[in-house]
């Protein structure tokens, strides 16, 4: 069984998330879907959690999880409680397409876990 943490800030990569996991992803398999709620920034959050669930609960169990915070200390703590073999993440919450530029929150992650952290691009 492998745990996979998806970080998402929009629905855009939260698509992309499943695109990425559609391909590796086996019935005994975990996904959490994780959004983090800062104050004074608008979420996605409902837009993002249901295209998990209609795209993903098919193939492996799909767990929705909304916390408040800093995102990048919530997505750390998460990922060390539920034992995540691997992270997804977007490259910032404005990116443009592809990946001019990684985020705070991004790089933070990175920076901190000790397991696999993969990149989703945007369209471009």
């Amino acid at each position: 069984m492998t745990v996979y943490l998806v970080a998402t800030a929009s629905a855009e990569t939260t698509t992309a998330a499943c695109d990425y996991l559609l391909e590796k992803l086996t019935p005994d398999d975990a996904v959490y879907v994780l959004s983090v709620e800062e104050p004074d920034v608008e979420e996605a959050t409902e837009t993002a959690f249901e295209e998990a669930q209609t795209r993903l609960t098919e193939v492996a169990e799909v767990r929705t999880i909304r916390r408040r915070g800093q995102p990048a200390q919530e997505i750390v703590a998460l990922a060390r409680e539920i034992g995540a073999d691997e992270i997804i993440v977007g490259p910032r919450r404005d990116a443009p397409g592809g990946f001019s530029t990684i985020g705070t929150t991004t790089r933070a992650v990175l920076s901190t876990v000790e397991v696999p952290v993969f990149v989703v691009p945007r369209d471009p």
